[in-house]
């Protein structure tokens, strides 16, 4: 190590005091500002910011909401299957459904189930159906078109 030089400190100790009240000229400010402002502007730019987070969630929720738009507004598919149409055509009348309810909510159900049964003939009376007395104690085999939330809206007798 080299001994401390004194007329280096004093150099030193001079230039201090000159430049204590000395300021950076006005070029270096603009030089330093527009730094930062074109440091800010990146940021701004910056996919990572915190203020883009909030495109991704926008963005799920439209492709969401653009995708159920798209779903509710096809028409809905045959209850009884792609072949239900020439099925139906070809069958007795009796084999088609009697609707137990007004034929707008029949349009309305949407998704329904065929359902299989087994009823009592007196049972064919709380659907408004005749029953003889004399066989009211045999079973007849049914098909239910049934909601999703249990009620039944149309009645097939099967053979």
């Amino acid at each position: 190590m080299t001994p401390p030089d004194p007329d280096l400190d004093a150099r030193l100790a001079a230039l201090r005091e000159s430049l204590a009240d000395a300021r950076p000229p006005a070029s270096v400010d603009r030089a330093v500002a527009t730094a930062l402002h074109k440091a800010a502007r990146r940021a701004a730019r910056d996919p990572r910011s915190t203020d883009a987070w909030i495109a991704w969630p926008v963005a799920l929720a439209a492709s969401i909401a653009a995708i159920a738009f798209v779903l509710r507004a096809m028409p809905p598919r045959p209850v009884a299957g792609s072949d239900a149409e020439s099925t139906q055509s070809a069958a007795p009348a009796s084999a088609s459904f009697m609707p137990l309810v007004p034929v707008a909510e029949l349009e309305r159900a949407g998704d329904a189930l065929v359902v299989p049964a087994r009823l009592s003939r007196m049972s064919l009376a709380q659907f408004g159906l005749p029953v003889n007395p004399a066989r009211a104690a045999d079973a007849i085999d049914a098909e239910l078109l049934v909601r999703a939330d249990g009620a039944v809206l149309a009645l097939r007798f099967v053979q």
